[in-house]
């Protein structure tokens, strides 16, 4: 956020808070009295109006927050009758309408505006209307590997020898029943056990890695949840039900065919809740050893305090966070560049392009990086506006949309390294020399990235012709 967008904040900031009061004060109304609609309706105005505000002042992290809560507003409007979904969309509006004001009043006093920290409740609002979460594809995806081997254990003398695929047939109902005991709020600590003792039984006769990975973060989640270390949002329910879903692939694939395939999004939504989680357990620590979760995200008690005074995130994240974006940025060029070069090809082709560009946006959205999370999203309109034409695309739309990704992706670092850098106090030398030092460590630490509008099938004296078209320049040199 710049200095004046900062001093605006200021000036605004008052009558931010009255239309927030507002948009409070109609939610806990419809709550009473949930046949008024219009209260509702209300509601999601006053949220509407709050969003633009807040991207004109650049607090992208409040924004998103507003802009999310909008959604589940309006997904409520119009989901009806449905009692879940209602009480689901009210209980996460309810503390998103607190943490709101409360994250305005850190930002105002000179925190940082970052959306990472409020990451766990845009999860949970998403999770309302069935959205993919922003740790899905987005912060997560950055190739989080362990080493940990399956470790199956030989079957008891009164149980039969049978594959991973029937056990898997057979446990699946009992799961199911804990789970839908859980949702239901029936009797929880027996239905928790339920489930902890299917995904130990499944851990332990697993022969392959993917399969005991899951079940083994799974189990961990479990342990997290029966010991009162994390709490049991929309958010984890709505992970364990994926989870059953990959029970029933796994029965129907067999334990071979499913392991060509693994669910790594899944994995990686699991992980970051084990990195969250206040507890330390047997599972949950050897988990993030070997997931190594604590190099990207910390969770001792002082970091944490770090977090929510809205302090910078580590430099390793925002390093593994940015080779993430670059990489996905770098795909969707390459796909571009292929389609221009080769001619003739069908909008459709592009629709993955589509999708891979809103988890780009996601990102940004989460890092607080607001501005450019408004260029990639223009650039989204303008590919689906293609995509839905239905027409052979001109070459010429398709070169400024790779230019505008090349812009972005130029942009990134210096953006990155604001984050990571504090504030400079008053432009003392102590603080030019933190900057400067934190600086040079995230130079020092970069890893050479994929070159940006080159195919791997294109050889390395032919220059781009994405490149030269949409900057005129000749792309870097190997």
């Amino acid at each position: 956020m710049t200095d004046i967008s900062s001093q605006t904040l200021h000036i605004v900031a008052k009558e931010l808070a009255a239309t927030l009061n507002d948009a409070r004060a109609s939610l806990e109304a419809y709550a009473e009295r949930s046949d008024q609609r219009a209260l509702l309706e209300k509601c999601a105005d006053q949220l509407h109006s709050a969003h633009g505000v807040l991207r004109l002042v650049e607090v992208y992290g409040a924004a998103l927050l507003a802009e999310e809560m909008e959604h589940v507003t309006r997904y409520l409007l119009s989901s009806g009758n449905d009692q879940k979904r209602q009480v689901d969309g009210l209980d996460a509006l309810m503390r998103a309408m607190v943490q709101l004001p409360t994250y305005l009043e850190r930002v105002l006093s000179g925190g940082r505006d970052l959306a990472l920290v409020l990451l766990p409740l845009l999860n949970d609002l998403r999770s309302v209307r069935g959205s993919p979460l922003l740790s899905e594809g987005t912060l997560l995806l950055l190739n989080l590997k362990s080493d940990q081997p399956a470790q199956p254990q030989s079957p008891r003398t009164d149980e039969q020898s049978i594959s991973v695929a029937q056990w898997a047939r057979r446990l699946r109902p009992r799961f199911q029943i804990g789970l839908l005991g859980y949702i239901r709020g029936e009797r929880t600590v027996q239905n928790l056990e339920i489930l902890a003792k299917v995904a130990e039984k499944l851990e332990q006769v697993a022969t392959t890695q993917p399969v005991f990975q899951l079940w083994w973060v799974v189990g961990a989640i479990l342990e997290a949840v029966r010991a009162n270390g994390l709490e049991g949002s929309a958010t984890l329910k709505r992970l364990l039900g994926q989870a059953d879903r990959q029970i029933k692939t796994l029965y129907e694939l067999g334990e071979g065919r499913y392991c060509q395939d693994p669910p790594v999004d899944l994995l990686n939504n699991l992980l970051y809740y084990v990195a969250r989680a206040s507890t330390s357990g047997g599972r949950i620590a050897a988990v993030r050893a070997s997931f190594k979760l604590s190099e990207l995200l910390p969770v001792d008690d002082s970091i944490e305090h770090e977090r929510e005074s809205l302090s910078a995130p580590s430099v390793k994240l925002m390093r593994t966070v940015a080779a993430a974006i670059k990489e996905d940025l770098s795909k969707v060029k390459d796909v571009l560049d292929i389609f221009v070069r080769r001619g003739g090809g069908h909008s459709d082709e592009l629709v993955p392009q589509l999708e891979l560009l809103k988890k780009i946006s996601d990102t940004l959205g989460v890092l607080g990086l607001g501005e450019l999370r408004q260029r990639v999203q223009q650039e989204i309109s303008e590919l689906s506006d293609i995509v839905t034409d239905g027409k052979t695309p001109p070459d010429e739309s398709l070169i400024k949309v790779a230019g505008v990704l090349l812009s972005v992706e130029d942009s990134l670092d210096d953006q990155l390294v604001r984050l990571i850098l504090p504030a400079a106090s008053d432009g003392t030398a102590p603080a030019r020399r933190c900057c400067a030092s934190a600086s040079s460590t995230w130079r020092a630490s970069r890893r050479p990235f994929p070159l940006p509008c080159r195919t791997p099938a294109t050889p390395r004296r032919k220059a781009s012709t994405t490149c030269r078209s949409c900057c005129g320049a000749s792309p870097p040199v190997c």
